[in-house]
């Protein structure tokens, strides 16, 4: 979030004891809170400066625009939200429990993941204009999708899942994810996550298992969150 206080310039003895890369990373942490609350196209370089509580010709040593500081709060995405859920999923005691710890982890009620999806939110729209942020948005997909067929084939290698046509199935899963996620977060929107989640685990078990899942379990059913945690 972002503080009411003035920014201010650090003294010399402090910017000694925090090595550059330090640094980055705390006005990196800055920066993802204030563009989730304020969105990508309405925060600025001082916003950010204010947030990271340095003045705005640190920020400006440190990074060469808003353009590098977004790449690494996208980065940043990938290594500490995405990628902490995809191996709890890896590690997982089957493939039927690997798809629900990634349904309850990237469609979890907490602010941090209202934050992540948020930031894709207006990812996705700076990607539609930007040809260098839609390559990696087009990288980060892909890795998605590696993750995901993973999955999929220790399911079919395990007898758990019955897929017939596994690219189809993937696409399938994806556009579902992604519409899902869209409107889920969307503030204002008639849907939540809870229910985002619930579409999901019935369509696992419609067209990976076969079987048909009744929507009042939805009120009883524990979530992981991102963390680990059970709700």
């Amino acid at each position: 979030m972002t503080t009411s206080r003035a920014a201010r310039a650090k003294t010399a003895s402090e910017r000694v004891r925090q090595p550059t890369e330090i640094r980055r990373r705390l006005i990196i942490e800055a920066a993802r809170g204030v563009i989730a609350e304020r969105g990508l196209f309405a925060t600025t370089m001082r916003d950010i400066a204010q947030a990271s509580e340095v003045s705005v010709g640190t920020l400006t040593y440190h990074f060469t625009g808003i353009a590098e500081i977004l790449a690494e709060v996208l980065q940043g995405e990938m290594d500490f939200f995405y990628l902490p859920i995809v191996e709890r999923a890896r590690a997982a005691e089957d493939a039927t429990t690997a798809i629900r710890v990634l349904i309850d982890g990237f469609f979890a009620d907490d602010e941090r993941t209202v934050q992540h999806w948020r930031l894709w939110l207006d990812f996705w729209s700076l990607s539609a204009h930007d040809p260098t942020y839609a390559r990696w948005q087009v990288k980060a997909y892909d890795q998605w999708r590696t993750d995901f067929r993973q999955v999929l084939e220790r399911g079919l290698g395990t007898g758990e899942f019955r897929i017939d046509d596994l690219d189809l199935v993937m696409t399938e899963f994806m556009a579902l994810f992604d519409g899902l996620a869209s409107q889920a977060y969307l503030p204002g929107s008639s849907m939540g996550p809870t229910q985002a989640r619930d579409y999901l685990r019935g369509w696992v078990e419609r067209r990976l298992t076969g079987r048909r899942r009744h929507p009042a379990r939805t009120s009883t059913a524990q979530t992981v969150t991102p963390h680990g945690e059970t709700q």
